[in-house]
């Protein structure tokens, strides 16, 4: 006799937040995720190669609590992360405890690592039979290849039991009809689904305001903007510093927007502003 179904309940989930951000260049995104780390072990995928232990260390991160894959000099790969996928589940399993969750920084330059891990490898094998090839020539079968792999790794990191986290560059999209949209710096198959893998995503910008320099990330569809959140308005439409571990302190519901001084103090600033 087989073994009775087991559930669990919505009691029993754990508050994990999973997030993207996308934005331009200098927007805060490396630093948002980065804060991860203030809620416990980290492992970050720094295939954009933009973290800096100082500047870390001076934003108040605990950057002992950073490890970072691959190692310097190792290559990212799929099989790589595929097995730092199975060794994070059985570590979770374990304890629980083990990892507050996983960075992927930046999802731009992952799915064009995997796409470019793919070109290599056909075109050595056609190099192996006597082929002429062209070292810069991507087929279009090969994005497909790359998209699968990213959708199963994607939806398995994602439902890991720990925070997960994704940056990506923004980028421009125009439809048949000439209409433009903005979102993550993806193909435009994997940009629908991953979107759709997480709860919330945020587009980062930095303006200044009165002298004041403002990091703000966006939750709602704006303008031509893709952008989204799933948490019944837990999280602002826009958030002054949207550091991971302020998003998760809003997505949990242990602060909001009329109890946080960051968001009371900008309010002050427009305040101003508008009476001048």
């Amino acid at each position: 006799m087989s073994k009775p179904v087991q559930f669990s309940t919505l009691e029993d989930q754990q508050d994990i937040t999973n997030i993207l951000y996308y934005g331009n260049e200098g927007t805060g995104k490396t630093t948002a995720v980065a804060t991860m780390a203030n809620l416990g072990k980290v492992v970050y995928i720094n295939a954009e190669a933009g973290l800096k232990k100082r500047a870390l260390t001076r934003q108040g991160i605990d950057t002992s609590n950073i490890s970072i894959y691959p190692r310097e000099g190792e290559m990212l790969t799929y099989e790589g992360l595929e097995a730092l996928f199975w060794q994070l589940l059985a570590d979770l399993n374990e304890n629980p405890n083990s990892w507050a969750g996983v960075v992927w920084d930046s999802l731009t330059d992952i799915h064009l690592t995997l796409l470019r891990n793919i070109a290599d490898s056909k075109l050595a094998k056609q190099t192996k039979a006597g082929m002429e090839v062209d070292p810069f020539f991507i087929d279009r079968s090969w994005y497909g290849t790359m998209t699968e792999q990213l959708r199963l790794l994607l939806r398995r990191y994602r439902d890991l039991p720990c925070h997960f986290a994704l940056t990506a560059l923004v980028r421009r999209d125009q439809d048949d009809d000439g209409a433009v949209t903005y979102g993550p710096a993806i193909t435009p198959a994997l940009q629908n689904d991953v979107m759709g893998y997480v709860d919330l995503v945020c587009i980062t910008e930095v303006a200044e305001l009165d002298g004041v320099e403002e990091y703000r990330g966006t939750f709602r569809p704006k303008s031509k903007y893709r952008a989204k959140e799933r948490l019944a308005g837990a999280v602002p439409r826009t958030l002054i510093d949207p550091t991971f571990e302020r998003v998760h302190l809003y997505a949990t519901e242990q602060i909001d927007v009329e109890h946080d001084p960051i968001m009371q103090q900008a309010k002050k600033r427009r305040t101003a502003k508008a009476a001048e």
